[in-house]
């Protein structure tokens, strides 16, 4: 007989078991079952003995993908506490399971937190999330229904924690999510003192250049950010070389496929997102390396200075890319 609500007994329970009982699963609103196995795992990670419900899946291209027991709203803050923690001992483990940090993504399934894992042994899930989180009483694995569509990036902002990572990122104008990625793909623990000045130097040479963010009760002064950019494909370019440098893609050594420079962005855009990453590499800021057959890219460590230019300011004399602007970077004077 179908049921409507899932109880604390079905915890012990296999998740894709339980959903498949709901009215919900059976009257064909799959989502909406699953969001349901989410919400009582999510209520789960508020204290001891926690219950983690993963479902699994794959992006049409292959790509593994991971739907958390955690809000996109409880993602951004990075609060409360305990799915704060699920989330980033989670993230941590998609790097432990094999995926490639700088192509990790985080987005919206539903008003649920998804990780895209490239690279990542869907195998290994378990594991590694059991390894992370070795207080949870039980780690519970699905693996959803259908093909996963293109999902929204989400949009960090602002965290309002207060936890080590929470303020070690406040310290360096970034989200907790990011420094919990940069972490962990270099095997550093998540356990941090926020207020550890020699991890805010690591932080600002793994490119986390921003500044600290403002005192939200002083206001908050117009920014020369990325995000501040008036130009779309500049910002783009700005955030790839960020992302790049945070997870230590520097060096012939030290490379990523290609097509992960374009992650993130919609359909419609995606050959503009195409043509800024082949101007990067035609300015000089990327290298290229084949790799079993695919084109894979790296920061080049002899346009460090450039590359930081181009991040931290928008600045940069390389004509491949200024042909490509269409506005003035943030800050600049204009006649």
């Amino acid at each position: 007989m179908a049921r409507h609500d899932i109880t604390f007994a079905d915890l012990g329970r296999d998740p894709e078991v339980v959903a498949r009982d709901l009215m919900t699963w059976q009257r064909g609103d799959r989502d909406e079952a699953i969001g349901q196995t989410l919400a009582a795992s999510a209520r789960a990670t508020h204290g001891k003995g926690m219950t983690i419900w993963v479902w699994i899946g794959a992006l049409a291209d292959g790509t593994p993908v991971w739907v958390l027991p955690v809000t996109t709203d409880h993602a951004r803050a990075f609060a409360p506490a305990g799915p704060a923690r699920v989330l980033s001992a989670i993230i941590a483990g998609t790097i432990d399971a094999g995926a490639d940090p700088a192509a990790l993504a985080v987005c919206d399934w539903h008003g649920w937190t998804l990780i895209e894992a490239p690279g990542a042994d869907p195998e290994l899930i378990a594991l590694a999330i059991a390894d992370r989180l070795p207080d949870a009483a039980r780690v519970g694995i699905a693996t959803l229904p259908d093909i996963v569509g293109a999902r929204p990036e989400l949009a960090l902002g602002r965290a309002r924690a207060r936890s080590g990572l929470a303020v070690l990122a406040g310290a360096v104008g970034a989200h907790p999510i990011e420094v919990a990625i940069a972490l962990a793909a270099r095997g550093q623990s998540l356990e941090v003192d926020g207020a550890d000045p020699d991890m805010v130097h690591n932080l600002r040479n793994w490119g986390f250049s921003g500044e600290a963010l403002p005192d939200e009760s002083a206001g908050t002064p117009p920014g020369l950010g990325i995000d501040d950019d008036p130009c779309p494909r500049r910002r783009h370019a700005r955030r790839v070389l960020q992302r790049l440098l945070r997870m230590g893609k520097v060096g012939t050594n030290y490379h990523t496929a290609v097509d992960h420079l374009y992650r993130g962005v919609s359909a419609d855009q995606r050959h503009e997102a195409l043509a800024v990453g082949e101007a990067l590499i035609r300015a000089g800021l990327l290298g290229e390396k084949p790799s079993v057959g695919q084109r894979h890219v790296y920061l080049r460590r002899e346009s460090l200075a450039q590359i930081h230019a181009l991040i931290e300011r928008g600045e940069t004399d390389a004509p491949e890319l200024l042909e490509l602007w269409t506005a003035p970077p943030p800050g600049a004077h204009t006649r």
